[in-house]
């Protein structure tokens, strides 16, 4: 079993307040769905999803689905920024190349063959970070959302997998597979739905 944590944040009549130890957190009858979290940490959560606190604290344990679903303009950002970082990847191999080679005209037609670098690169570096503990790509990371099953839980390289190869459907669907979240309540998408997978956002207290 892990460590827990020393100090809590515990939201008391709409506030954030704290940081209190444990046993400060056993005198305050807390009730399962008071939100908490570790000192330092982003995101509260109700008391009875954290497996472990609500143990010690003698209140049952009980997941909660995803509430919280990030907007298709987050997904945008997200996916422009990995796209970009993809980029700046493909420009720094291309620099080696035209730096090893005297004849910068013959060489364009090579760099614009290697523009399949860019999708490539971003197709592994989001099957590798969502599929990891972090549950989402560099994108997504910064602004704030990751990649779930439709239980909340990480979804591990393999689904991960089937979730960025099933984007291929919407792109052959000329960008309607990427839109159907629009009219979706969870703001899933159609390689979502295919993976059975969700965009989650932090809630907000």
């Amino acid at each position: 079993m892990s460590a827990l944590p020393d100090r809590y944040d515990v939201v008391i009549r709409g506030k954030p307040e704290g940081p209190f130890s444990l046993d400060e957190l056993r005198g305050m009858n807390l009730l399962p769905t008071d939100f908490v979290k570790p000192a330092g940490q982003p995101e509260f959560k109700e008391l009875r999803e954290i497996a472990e606190l609500s143990n010690l604290l003698n209140i049952p344990y009980q997941t909660t689905r995803p509430q919280y679903f990030a907007t298709l303009d987050m997904r945008l950002l997200a996916t422009a920024m990995d796209y970009f970082i993809a980029f700046c990847i493909y420009a720094v191999l291309a620099a080696i190349y035209l730096g090893g080679t005297s004849n910068a005209k013959e060489s364009v037609p090579t760099l614009l063959i290697g523009l399949v670098i860019v999708p490539c690169t971003k197709f592994i570096l989001c099957v590798a970070t969502e599929g990891s503990k972090k549950q989402a790509s560099i994108g997504k990371m910064l602004i704030g959302v990751k990649v779930t099953d439709e239980q909340g839980r990480p979804i591990g390289y393999g689904k991960a997998l089937g979730r960025n190869l099933a984007k291929l459907v919407g792109i052959a669907t000329l960008g309607i597979g990427f839109f159907t979240g629009f009219f979706d309540r969870r703001q899933q998408c159609l390689h979502d739905k295919i993976a059975g997978t969700l965009v989650i956002k932090d809630r907000l207290i």
